[in-house]
């Protein structure tokens, strides 16, 4: 018999922890911390799959816990239990990148168990993918070292702003990006096919199409093209979805600094390259190939045609 796959509670209400355990206990080795400090404690001395906190706890928030077990083990698949109103925190936790799921509060006993089992099997399938990349990656040469230092630039898609903005965004930006930029969600999936975009910036109004279908259908079609959400919607609903259909990188609400911005299109096109060179680290790939998602709603559906049609246009054209 193998052994069970070790998990980790967090909140502060005793009653609540012991009732899950009980529960969770018939499936894996759980683990459960009232506070942040136990909780860290715990990620410390034991290999930890998956971690469950609440957001609202005394001393250290649900956010800042999972912040700091990134740090201390990256491969622990990261929940987080909030309620609709903790809007900042929905926004700290997005743009720290340390959540692989919101669970909205209340959330039945059986959800919960399926977000931790989905999380189990990503944690399994990375720690694999880590293990094999390691046995059968050779050493790299000096040349091949030069080779990737000397990476042709990254390509950013602004999709939804004027020229104008786009100047003012990318004057502070210390690394050199080829530009490309879509006023329609047409131009933008023409651009997608016409070159490989690292980096999508985008707004969410839309008009008549969600802004989060069309992130979703980009992730489908392109997972290794990192998004970024620049928008002036502080919408907590909208944080919430994009985190847990896209996986983004960032939700950034206007105004925000060219020096801020310009950090952040960095970090995004290093995370790309990573996804490039170790695609295991896509969580988002990585669990679509464990639980392919359900079929698209009928607004993604629609999306998703005009991307393809884009697709075969560009393809008539060069032939």
């Amino acid at each position: 018999m193998s052994a069970l796959s070790n998990i980790l509670l967090v909140d502060d209400e005793p009653l609540l922890l012991s009732s899950l355990s009980r529960v969770l206990r018939l499936h894996y080795t759980v683990f459960t911390a009232e506070n942040g400090v136990q909780a860290l404690d715990i990620i410390q001395r034991n290999k930890i799959k998956v971690i469950v906190s609440d957001q609202r706890m005394p001393g250290m928030l649900g956010h800042e816990l999972l912040g700091k077990v990134k740090d201390i083990s990256p491969n622990t698949v990261r929940l987080l239990l909030t309620g609709y109103s903790d809007l900042d925190a929905i926004l700290n936790s997005v743009n720290a990148g340390q959540i692989f799921r919101y669970i909205n509060k209340p959330c039945s006993v059986e959800k919960l168990r399926e977000m931790i089992e989905l999380g189990v099997q990503i944690h399994d399938r990375i720690v694999a993918m880590q293990n094999d990349s390691k046995t059968a990656a050779p050493a790299k040469s000096a040349t091949d070292q030069a080779k990737t230092e000397a990476e042709p630039p990254a390509t950013l898609l602004f999709v939804g702003y004027t020229p104008a903005e786009i100047q003012k965004l990318t004057s502070k930006i210390n690394v050199r990006f080829i530009v490309e930029h879509a006023t329609t969600l047409d131009e933008a999936f023409a651009a997608l096919n016409r070159v490989s975009v690292s980096v999508l910036i985008s707004d969410l109004n839309f008009g008549e199409h969600d802004g989060i279908d069309f992130l979703n259908t980009v992730k489908k079609e392109f997972p290794h093209t990192v998004t970024v959400i620049l928008t002036d919607i502080v919408d907590a609903t909208m944080a919430i979805r994009s985190i847990n259909e896209v996986q983004v990188f960032r939700y950034i609400t206007k105004p925000v600094s060219e020096e801020s911005f310009a950090r952040t299109i960095e970090e995004a096109a290093k995370k790309h390259r990573t996804y490039q060179a170790t695609p295991h680290q896509n969580i988002k790939l990585t669990a679509e190939t464990i639980s392919p998602d359900q079929a698209f709603q009928t607004s993604a559906e629609k999306l998703r045609a005009k991307l393809v049609a884009a697709r075969i246009a560009l393809t008539k054209s060069r032939s």
